[in-house]
């Protein structure tokens, strides 16, 4: 049994998903001042019971009234009524988070608003729903699941033996029954708890890898862990396992991935989505000896977590009609940067 210990460097944002969404009625958007007098807009996540104790007695009653009310226009007095008293959410806020400028302003725009009718004039308003990302129940700390970390160096290594052996039914036995004849049951690996970490929220946005679209991306608002956020881990392995040659099929499965998004005639419209920095800092990089890349949480593409030379990827053609590939066709972005990107580093 060998233990090992890991820097993990995000180099990209970083989004694992909790099936939960930031609501309306638990958080509300401000702009303070930092110490050098630059506004600072944030999210902030309160507790409801806590807001309510918190409201006078007439207060209570209008809140009350609206929150017992299911109809839509209940919903949206509901929503107006927390926004116009912020100061009181964020005074017992528990939580806060960064939000970039076009979030806030969508916000502060679209909060208690109709954005569109549908037949029957019925009103659909804008909840503003934002995706978050895993954090510790206690402290509320972004931290990266040892779950999540394990998923995506499995993949890549069931490739390295698929390789070896072409038989995919064999490696399935050996890497993914759950009980004592998987070989990753010998794989231990912790949660990746913070060293230094930025949090953001911010539309996510979908676009097209080869083909050129008129239509407007699609866009969603997600909570995310920042680029160049530090975490550290502990890794076990235990015996029939060798960890250099995981982690080299990390690289392997991962690396060509990574850096087809620079390559202009694998991906012709991804190079081109990308920001300058993330272009400057990546196009020709490549991992130290002990180092291993892999991608991990939502939003990784297709590709990053099926074995090559078995994916079959389904892609929607419209009308309901599907057709199978080899790679997804289009790739999401935060900050004009692809999601996903870990890098591990040995640091014994």
């Amino acid at each position: 049994m060998k233990t090992h210990h890991l820097k993990l460097t995000a180099l990209s944002p970083i989004h694992i998903g909790t099936g939960k969404d930031y609501e309306l009625t638990n958080y509300v958007m401000l702009a303070e001042k930092d110490r050098s007098g630059n506004a600072i807009k944030k999210l902030f996540e309160f507790d409801e019971i806590s807001f309510y104790k918190e409201l006078n007695e007439n207060d209570k009653k209008e809140f009350m009234k609206f929150a017992s009310d299911s109809s839509p226009y209940a919903i949206f007095k509901l929503y107006r009524f927390i926004h116009d008293r912020a100061q009181i959410a964020r005074g017992i806020s528990f939580n806060s988070v960064r939000v970039a400028d076009k979030v806030y302003n969508k916000y502060k725009e679209g909060i208690g608003q109709v954005v569109q009718k549908e037949s029957g004039n019925k009103s659909v308003f804008n909840k503003f729903a934002i995706g978050r990302t895993y954090r510790t129940p206690n402290n509320h700390q972004a931290v990266l699941p040892g779950s999540s970390i394990k998923g995506s160096i499995s993949t890549a290594y069931q490739e390295a033996l698929y390789k070896e052996r072409r038989d995919y039914n064999d490696v399935k036995k050996r890497m993914l029954e759950l009980d004592n004849s998987n070989l990753f049951k010998n794989f231990l690996i912790s949660d990746a708890l913070p060293i230094k970490y930025g949090d953001v929220v911010n539309y996510a946005v979908n676009k097209k890898r080869n083909k050129e679209t008129r239509r407007e991306p699609m866009e969603t608002i997600l909570e995310f862990i920042a680029p160049d956020s530090e975490f550290k881990t502990t890794v076990v392995c235990k015996e029939q396992l060798d960890f250099g040659a995981i982690s080299k099929s990390c690289n392997d499965h991962y690396m060509p991935i990574f850096q087809s998004q620079f390559d202009t005639e694998s991906d012709e419209f991804t190079k081109q989505a990308l920001s300058d920095s993330f272009i400057k800092d990546y196009e020709n990089w490549k991992p130290k000896q002990n180092q291993f890349l892999i991608r991990v949480g939502k939003h990784s593409g297709a590709r990053a977590v099926t074995v090559d030379g078995v994916r079959e990827i389904k892609i929607r053609t419209g009308s309901g009609r599907e057709k199978t590939e080899d790679q997804e066709t289009t790739i999401w972005l935060t900050y004009n940067r692809p999601f996903g990107w870990l890098l591990c580093e040995v640091i014994e």
